[in-house]
């Protein structure tokens, strides 16, 4: 009998202990990460053989989680974040581009080519030669400030990519100040365990994640690469920039052969010219001499077999090209100290490197070679080749954002930084910001070639652009300059205002017929065979601004879908690990109808004892 008080005395404990865990959950219910406890209970080992037992114990609370539901939760988690981050930059290229009824770059092209129609009309008229300039240094101007505004999104952007760094740092140092704290202690406490659960949840939004504990060893991956390792060992993530310089290399496919002359024989009266950014020129002709180390003696005559080097020598010691690019002989070899240097004993290839390394030192090069029987007679020209660097050998100049782990890259799949460090690439395919600047280079490449020389050859007929032009054969007095524009970028773009006096009824005429051309190309590549995607300016523009607009729509769409799918599994996980107040409250009342019910065998006992000792 006084077993059974001892039996109904631990039913009372575990009873109690039950209730508390209840108050506590209900407590927490609003508490972020925290999850619902349930406490164990178990049947007190039997001390004999007898058929009743000893009662039972309340051992302990666990918490109600999933590793498998968690590690879902994280990943959508990253995943949404990923698109957040994306939608966000989209809507900054979104906003340089809005227009209003009446202002924004489609209103300026408009406005340009109407103010070109009407000096047309009236070429010496004063008022129709100032509004040209004015609408040419504005429609300059304002393509200017969209690619300043897409720029200033960019240095955001990479501002905001090193604080989320700092703050992935932060949550790794407090993620192991916890695991210090659970490995002094020989069961885990809850509300630790709560806490790195719920620092995991945050990291997920920057950086896609992995972790595990096994043998009382926990490990956190960032990528694939360990960022905490035996509970407390942590690796600080950094970012790292990189810029590599544009290289032009005018070879063949072997690789070694130079491409210049393919085909052409070099000889007397022939020319080579590099023009650069469609601005600066210069040329070297068959029989030139060359003076290389600037002593005042020629080194070497230019001739089939220097020709090469003969350009190499005109690039560098030209004041205006010499602040842009570098030219080698072939592929350079790196001195202890810097300097470059090739093998000059002949010619190899020519390279051309951009001066500045990475996306600011853009540069857009060509070369042209003339075939000419007699250099004084314009009509002589045999032949002329325009000629443009390997694509496949050649690279453009890039800004890499690469995260690393020590000396290890971080090959992250999702999340903030991967959004961010993609787009802050140039030469990954997914970085809107560079798809778009590269846009309004072609557009302002375009502009400047079509407006710097023309060739008429009917009455409504033309050869159109400097890249065309270069190519044409007749009668050189026949090629007409113009130079409106200069430059092969929008920051090398420039509207050359004195030049609007010189234009007469045939120059306006050619530029007239360009407000109504449909088949203008903006590959870069000239006029001659425009592909299947040639449009007229205004359109070309109105086909940016409309893919903007469809990316942010897309990106929205897809951030929408894994909105939905991140709340599914979220839904489903807090119904899992959530303080349930409804449930909570049958807990209650079904904890505390075991208590009454052991304190009431309590008081039978306690009569039973009564009445016994009473028969006394």
């Amino acid at each position: 009998m006084l077993n059974s008080l001892n039996v109904a005395q631990s039913g009372l404990y575990a009873s109690k202990v039950a209730v508390e865990n209840v108050s506590n959950n209900i407590a927490n219910e609003n508490t972020p990460g925290y999850k619902k406890r349930v406490i164990d209970q178990r049947e007190l080992e039997h001390s004999d053989s007898r058929f009743y037992g000893r009662g039972v114990e309340a051992s302990s609370a666990y918490r109600i989680t999933s590793i498998y539901m968690s590690q879902n939760l994280i990943r959508e988690t990253t995943r949404e974040n990923y698109f957040i981050q994306k939608s966000e930059m989209l809507g900054n290229i979104e906003t340089a581009f809005k227009e209003t009824e009446d202002s924004g770059l489609s209103k300026d092209i408009n406005r340009y080519l109407q103010a070109v129609e009407n000096l047309r009309t009236s070429p010496t008229s004063e008022i129709y030669k100032s509004d040209l300039i004015t609408h040419g240094s504005l429609l300059v101007e304002n393509m200017q400030t969209i690619y300043g505004d897409i720029e200033k999104a960019e240095e955001l952007t990479k501002a905001s990519m090193q604080e989320n760094i700092d703050k992935v740092n932060g949550i790794l140092k407090e993620i192991g100040k916890i695991n210090q704290q659970l490995g002094k202690s020989q069961m885990a406490s809850n509300d630790l365990l709560d806490r790195r659960d719920q620092l995991e949840l945050q990291l997920s939004k920057y950086v896609d994640i992995s972790s595990e504990e096994f043998a009382g060893t926990y490990t956190l991956k960032i990528g694939d690469i360990v960022a905490i390792g035996n509970n407390t060992i942590i690796r600080d993530i950094t970012v790292e920039d990189t810029y590599s310089p544009q290289v032009d290399r005018f070879l063949k496919d072997d690789g070694k052969t130079s491409s210049i002359l393919d085909g052409v024989t070099f000889d007397n009266d022939d020319t080579i010219t590099y023009k650069l950014n469609n601005e600066n020129e210069v040329s070297i002709k068959f029989g030139e001499a060359i003076d290389t180390d600037g002593d005042g003696n020629p080194d070497f005559t230019v001739d089939e077999t220097n020709y090469v080097r003969g350009l190499v020598s005109k690039i560098n010691n030209d004041p205006e090209l010499s602040k842009t690019v570098v030219a080698y002989n072939g592929t350079y070899s790196e001195k202890p100290d810097g300097s470059k240097v090739t093998k000059d004993t002949q010619d190899n290839f020519l390279l051309i490197e951009a001066a500045n390394p990475g996306e600011k030192g853009k540069f857009e090069g060509r070369l042209t070679v003339t075939e000419q029987t007699d250099i004084n007679d314009p009509t002589s020209v045999t032949s002329k080749n325009t000629v443009f660097r390997d694509e496949y050998q050649s690279k453009d100049g890039e800004n890499s954002v690469q995260i690393f782990a020590f000396d290890a890259p971080i090959e992250l799949r999702s999340g903030i930084l991967k959004a961010q460090s993609e787009n802050l690439t140039t030469s990954s395919p997914s970085n809107k910001f560079t798809i778009y600047k590269d846009k309004l280079d072609a557009l302002a490449q375009t502009l400047s070639d079509i407006t710097s020389k023309f060739v008429k050859t009917g009455d409504t007929t033309y050869i159109e652009g400097g890249i065309s032009t270069d190519r044409y054969t007749g009668n050189q007095d026949d090629i007409v300059d113009i130079n409106l524009f200069s430059g092969s970028s929008v920051n090398t773009l420039k509207f050359n205002s004195k030049e609007v006096n010189n234009l007469d009824q045939t120059k306006l005429d050619y530029l007239a017929t360009l407000q109504w051309k449909t088949n203008i190309s903006f590959e870069g590549k000239g006029q001659d065979t425009p592909g299947l995607e040639a449009t007229s300016i205004s359109e070309y523009f109105q086909e940016v601004r409309i893919n903007v607009s469809s990316d942010k729509e897309t990106s929205d769409f897809l951030l929408k879908t894994q909105k939905s799918v991140k709340q599914s599994v979220e839904s489903s996980y807090d119904n899992l690990v959530k303080v349930d107040k409804d449930e909570e409250m049958l807990n209650l009342i079904k904890f505390k109808s075991a208590y009454t019910a052991n304190a009431k065998i309590v008081t039978v006992v306690d009569e039973m004892l009564q009445t016994i000792l009473g028969l006394r």
